[in-house]
């Protein structure tokens, strides 16, 4: 079969790499078309990648927390349909025929030196020399061997037995020493600070293979090589990139205390109300592009999600003309803390609204997430006291922070947007 990579997808027109989060498939697993194999991470959500066809999950090549540019391979499949690419490389096979010719060339070879081999064992014929041999009658000398006879004072021998001196040879296992040598090797006496010495070994580090600096040859915890970063895309990196156009903006704040009706889903009222307002006041429901403001023909509200990951904000369409808007809500924040959100539920927005009030926030300013051109910044519900006809009362309110790119509208733009709300809570 052929081997298929599988390429880290391009899921938005603003996304040029990705970075692999994990790995739903193992090598060697087998998948079928539409199943999900990893997930990555975009500049906006996490996603599935799903395998484009039957096949087996061959090589895995991207690792969790790696950096990938759109289009490069994470994996590679082997699928049946690659059988008929994989027939068309089976020309090639003829090379392996000269294979045959090696095969002669060494024949020949052997046959050479084989003679050559032959004419040296004459030589070895000198044994002439054995004809000295007569003179080694000498052997004769053999017959001294009797004297040996004396082997009576084989008895005296037993003294030798002095070689029992050689167990004591065993001391010269003295070298023994040599296991007090790993004595020095022990780390222990490396001179280094305690938090060196602790950080050294909980990374499995030998500081005996570190070079001091500081004072009388001790480590310091500076001297550790440092730690390696991966190069994770987190969306701390996106908030960091977004902030940082944010700040190119030039952009104000007016505030209001808003009175607002008893429910219990802050969240949800706030979306309708600014969605209308913005329906009322098309001229903020807008962008600066191209040097003019360009209007959109949507609300889209992004609301303002905190998830174990960072913060997301997935959109909702129209959110004022939606009547099962809050279980909509709670869907939507449920996927964005799950990491389940499409590209779709994350783009469209024409501004944002963040609310705080559950963490006790009395008031705060948003910052635009260009190319929004508002951003309402919602405090916590409480009740105060407000004069009344007659007297002084009880009144739910809480304090909200209109923030607008100050090219596409002006205070009074914004403070008009503002009565709208308030008049759409109280409706």
């Amino acid at each position: 079969m052929q081997e298929a990579p599988l390429v880290m997808p391009k899921m938005s027109m603003t996304m040029t790499e990705g970075t692999l989060v994990t790995w739903h498939k193992s090598e060697g697993d087998e998948v079928r078309a539409g199943e999900v194999v990893c997930e990555v991470a975009t500049d906006k959500v996490d996603m599935e990648v799903e395998a484009p066809a039957d096949g087996t999950l061959a090589r895995i090549v991207a690792q969790p927390d790696e950096v990938v540019a759109v289009g490069e391979p994470i994996a590679y499949l082997t699928t049946a349909a690659e059988d008929l690419l994989a027939g068309l490389f089976d020309g090639p096979a003829p090379e392996p025929a000269p294979q045959p010719e090696r095969e002669r060339e060494p024949e020949p070879a052997p046959a050479a030196p084989a003679p050559v081999a032959a004419q040296p064992g004459p030589a070895p014929a000198v044994p002439a020399a054995a004809e000295p041999e007569p003179a080694s009658p000498a052997p004769v000398a053999a017959q001294p061997e009797p004297a040996p006879a004396a082997p009576a004072a084989a008895q005296p021998e037993p003294a030798p037995v002095a070689p029992v001196a050689a167990q004591p040879k065993p001391k010269p296992a003295a070298p023994a020493a040599a296991e007090p040598e790993p004595v020095p090797a022990a780390p222990a006496r490396v001179a280094a600070v305690p938090a060196a010495r602790r950080a050294a070994a909980e990374r499995g580090i030998d500081l005996a293979t570190i070079t001091p600096t500081g004072p009388a040859a001790t480590i310091r915890l500076a001297d550790l090589p440092p730690l390696e970063v991966k190069p994770r895309r987190s969306p701390r990196a996106v908030i960091a990139r977004r902030m940082s156009a944010s700040a190119q903006v030039p952009q104000f704040v007016v505030y209001r205390d808003l009175e607002v009706p008893a429910a219990g889903d802050w969240t949800t009222v706030f979306l309708r109300a600014l969605a209308g307002a913005l329906r009322r006041h098309p001229e903020l429901n807008a962008e600066w592009a191209d040097g003019d403001v360009r209007r959109h023909d949507h609300v889209g509200v992004a609301l303002a999600v905190d998830t174990g990951r960072g913060l997301l904000a997935p959109v909702l369409r129209d959110p004022d003309l939606d009547d099962g808007l809050a279980e909509r809500v709670r869907d939507l924040v449920r996927r964005a803390r799950a990491g389940k959100l499409t590209l779709a539920e994350m783009s469209g927005g024409t501004t944002t609204l963040s609310n705080l009030g559950g963490f006790g926030v009395d008031a705060f300013h948003a910052l635009l997430s260009p190319p929004q051109a508002t951003a309402l910044a919602v405090g916590r519900v409480q009740e105060k006291v407000v004069p009344v006809p007659g007297g002084i009362g009880l009144s739910l309110r809480c304090t909200v922070g209109l923030t607008v790119d100050h090219r596409v509208g002006d205070g009074a733009d914004a403070a008009r947007l503002l009565a709208s709300v308030q008049e759409l809570l109280t409706l």
